[in-house]
């Protein structure tokens, strides 16, 4: 074989060997290209917020909720929980300085400020707040509810009348289609006393319970043993936080 034709062969076969890696670098490059278009995620549009109409405001969830708690400019000063985002609207009781709440809602209510739609860690009651009354900075170490008082609060389906709170004590006046019912529980052991025998007397609840007796106040806690129409007083606590709940 002549040098000319061994030269032909072996430049007909270099062009083969270049078109043949041309052919698989584009496969690579194909094949890349398409494994980051699959390992790319689809961004979809994100839902948006219900919105829910509460007396003609528009409110959007909190979600998840955060805790907070209520600020006051005086020691001593409530703080109305109302049933819609204005003060045009009933009050449904009041809470103090340093009260632990959940945020649950977000409006722009009366005169186009902020109102959050809170429960309380305590009671459970929920109703409307002005924003300037929310101290959402502070770290609030509330209490943990069970689950049955995260949906319903120690009323249940009854309507929460009042709440108070002594050094031992967490009471909660309930009204139910039978009268009130009180439900006292003792921080200490968790045990709790309930007793559908309730009366007011003049802003204080007296629960009687067989021969003992519950009076209830916003100032104090008197828990007496009744012998003989004679009154022993047992215990006698001082009530450090309460609520009382208006419809």
């Amino acid at each position: 074989m002549g040098l000319g034709s061994r030269n032909a062969k072996l430049g007909l076969g270099l062009l083969l060997l270049a078109l043949l890696g041309g052919c698989n670098r584009s496969a690579e490059v194909s094949n890349t290209a398409s494994d980051g278009a699959e390992s790319t995620p689809t961004a979809g549009a994100e839902a948006p917020a219900e919105l829910v109409e509460d007396g003609g405001y528009r409110s959007t969830p909190i979600n998840p909720s955060r805790t907070a708690q209520l600020v006051t400019q005086g020691e001593g000063s409530q703080v109305n929980l109302r049933s819609q985002p204005t003060t045009q609207s009933t009050s449904r009781g009041y809470g103090l300085g340093g009260d632990a709440v959940t945020l649950l809602r977000l409006a722009e209510g009366e005169g186009g400020l902020s109102w959050y739609y809170v429960k309380f860690a305590q009671s459970g009651a929920e109703g409307w707040v002005r924003g300037d009354f929310i101290d959402t900075s502070a770290q609030v170490a509330a209490p943990s509810p069970t689950a049955n008082e995260i949906t319903t609060g120690p009323c249940g389906d009854n309507r929460p009348e009042a709440f108070f709170e002594t050094e031992s004590f967490n009471i909660h006046l309930c009204q139910t289609p039978q009268g009130l019912n009180y439900i006292g529980t003792n921080k200490t052991n968790s045990e709790t006393l309930t007793t559908t025998d309730v009366r007011n007397s003049q802003g204080t609840y007296i629960a009687i319970d067989g021969n003992y007796q519950y009076h209830i106040s916003d100032q104090t806690l008197a828990v007496y043993q009744v012998k003989g129409g004679s009154y022993d007083q047992l215990e006698g606590e001082d009530v450090i936080r309460h609520e009382r709940f208006l419809y």
